[in-house]
């Protein structure tokens, strides 16, 4: 019986806290957004491209060289097999999630409600391979509502590098803006000389 207690106690606990995760994310939309998020961090950790495809914004699908040009399945999994580590996720423990600065300036701008989120920044505990070892910093993923489902555009890792421990504080903001607006990494070196 004490077992039992204990752990209602701790799955209620752990579902409170997936819950405030996802706060601006409608109700009945969050358990697909959290089984989203997993596969594409999942698709990371195993280099499963093809897989990450399928979890990728139509805006990450597209040529840099040539935005008319929407890449397939096959390019993106060959452009993708250079991946370094240290742009792999390995894990991503959601921690906190906001509608997008400059949509929420949009809708402020035309009178729209901030509810209706379909740009999120989901910040979180990013763990990425650094040789023979794991670092654990602060993070984000950027999800996009489109297609009537969670696809997302890119993740990255706050500069300069802050333990996990700093997302505690609901006051928390990164340092500097973190570069979710623009390109995969992965995909825009593939085309442009890049030194990440």
């Amino acid at each position: 019986m004490v077992w039992l207690s204990i752990f209602l106690i701790v799955s209620a606990v752990d579902s409170q806290a997936a819950g405030t995760a996802f706060a601006p994310v409608p109700k009945n939309q969050r358990a697909l957004l959290k089984k989203r998020l997993t596969a594409y961090t999942e698709a990371f950790r195993k280099k499963d491209w093809s897989a990450l495809y399928d979890l990728v914004s139509d805006t990450d699908k597209l040529s840099v060289r040539d935005p008319n040009v929407k890449l397939d399945r096959d390019r993106f999994a060959r452009d993708m097999q250079d991946t370094a580590d240290s742009e792999r996720l390995i894990k991503f423990t959601p921690i906190r999630t906001e509608i997008a600065e400059w949509l929420k300036n949009l809708k402020l701008l035309t009178g729209q409600k901030e509810s209706s989120a379909s740009l999120l920044d989901i910040y979180g505990c990013v763990e990425i391979p650094d040789e023979n070892q794991t670092l654990k910093r602060i993070g984000a993923v950027r999800a996009v509502w489109e297609h009537d489902n969670w696809y997302f555009t890119t993740w990255a890792l706050a500069e300069p590098p802050e333990p996990c421990s700093h997302l505690s504080n609901p006051a928390w903001k990164p340092q500097s803006p973190l570069r979710l607006d623009e390109p995969m990494p992965q995909l825009f070196c593939v085309v442009y000389t890049c030194e990440i």
